[in-house]
């Protein structure tokens, strides 16, 4: 299967300031994203006293885009020019997400804050699959797999920052002033992509174009039939599954069942995103060792060997458990992300990232409502804490499912690797 053809032209990420706009962008709008991970919970907590049912809800509403568009979204960001498609994703969830706030001040019912995660989750769909499709155009081929860490190295960054923050906001100023925190974010997002030249990237596709139902098909049947793609998006999706029933819980779990306030439980979680940050770069020097397929698979034991202690979380020192698992976690998820997609852009032919990413992000993605809905639903009827015993015996499946397959091993990344260390090599000497 052909890679994608990349102008050698580019210059290396040091010095690619296209690059690095995108990258501030990316850093900026994650950060919002992860605020909300925080606010929205609360925000449902406290202007409707919602429970975690209606919590999960809340959650499921704004992934459920993923199942409902996202196949078609992709073959629709093959046709469009994806800079502006980033602008107008950015704006909306900026106006959006300043809008909650004022359902709750007019007393309306948790179904219109429902429907606004919905639009939320909406132009994230088209964001999301405009900037992975934008960024194979942007970097040069042996530099896709450092860009694809930094971003999401940069991701977990900002969610450290943005929920030990939003922590802080809601604690002194309220769950309204988080809200508009993560609306300007989204702003501040599009007018660095804004400042991005346009390139012939960004120009409109080729017309002459068949229905988008082919399109469609085309992008289904790239990632089944090439057999790494297809083990990576399904373990993928069962990280993501239990990933997404975890988040339903952990916050009401840390504040109700460990007593800790608003403050505290963002910073806790923020912590554990800085460890994760750090086993991933560990992760890195494994994967130069053993392969990017073997290393990758060798964290994912560790990880999710640890992240048994998760449940096991209780006051006062208890709450190691919860940082070192959750530690671990973070280190498979973050070192288990950036391969994937990295992948998946290294081996998809021109014409076809729109519709590769789409394909993979329902696949992926597509399991977050449900995971959200039956993490609050479950947690409601048997305890948050039986939850995160359920989730922490799920991740233990992946890194076994990863080793039976194909995806074991990921020559083009490994030769994307010695390319790499070749010629920092030759910079060196």
């Amino acid at each position: 299967m052909a890679a994608v053809d990349r102008s050698e032209s580019l210059p290396p990420l040091r010095v690619n300031h296209r690059f690095t706009k995108l990258w501030a962008s990316h850093a900026i709008s994650n950060l919002g994203t992860s605020a909300a991970l925080l606010a929205l919970p609360l925000f449902v907590v406290q202007y409707f006293h919602g429970d975690t049912l209606e919590v999960g809800l809340l959650m499921a509403a704004q992934q459920a885009a993923w199942i409902i568009i996202g196949l078609p979204a992709g073959a629709w960001v093959d046709r469009l020019r994806p800079r502006q498609l980033m602008l107008l994703c950015d704006g909306a969830r900026g106006i959006l997400l300043a809008a909650l706030p004022g359902i709750a001040l007019l007393e309306l019912s948790i179904a219109y804050a429902i429907g606004a995660a919905f639009l939320i989750g909406v132009c994230t769909v088209f964001f999301t699959i405009a900037y992975q499709a934008t960024l194979p155009h942007e970097v040069r081929q042996q530099d896709l797999p450092t860009a694809n860490r930094r971003l999401t190295y940069t991701q977990t960054g900002a969610q450290v920052v943005g929920q030990g923050f939003a922590g802080l906001l809601a604690q002194f100023i309220g769950t309204n002033g988080v809200l508009l925190f993560n609306a300007s974010c989204f702003v501040a997002s599009g007018v660095l992509i804004l400042l991005i030249s346009p390139r012939p990237v960004d120009d409109a596709r080729n017309d002459a174009r068949g229905s988008i139902f082919k399109e469609i098909r085309e992008g289904l049947r790239h990632v089944w039939q090439n057999p790494r793609v297809r083990a990576l998006s399904l373990v993928s999706a069962n990280v993501n599954f239990f990933g997404a029933m975890q988040q339903a819980v952990l916050v009401i779990f840390l504040i109700q069942e460990t007593g800790l306030t608003e403050g505290v439980a963002g910073a806790l979680l923020g912590a554990a995103g800085i460890g994760g940050m750090c086993g991933a770069a560990f992760g890195h020097r494994v994967s130069k060792r053993l392969g990017v397929g073997e290393g990758t698979i060798a964290m994912m034991v560790v990880g999710s060997a640890l992240g048994l202690l998760v449940p096991l979380t209780t006051k006062g020192v208890g709450v190691v458990f919860f940082l070192v698992g959750y530690v671990a976690l973070w280190s498979m998820v973050i070192t288990f992300t950036a391969v994937s997609i990295s992948y998946r852009q290294a081996v998809c032919p021109e014409g076809m990232l729109g519709r590769m990413t789409a394909t993979s992000r329902v696949l992926t993605w597509g399991v977050l409502p449900l995971g959200s809905a039956i993490g609050g639903a479950l947690g409601s009827a048997m305890g948050e804490r039986t939850v995160l015993w359920i989730t922490a015996a799920g991740f233990i499946g992946c890194p076994a499912w990863l080793f039976f397959t194909k995806a074991r091993r990921l020559p083009e990344l490994d030769t994307l690797l010695r390319q790499q260390l070749f010629r920092d090599t030759e910079r060196a000497d």
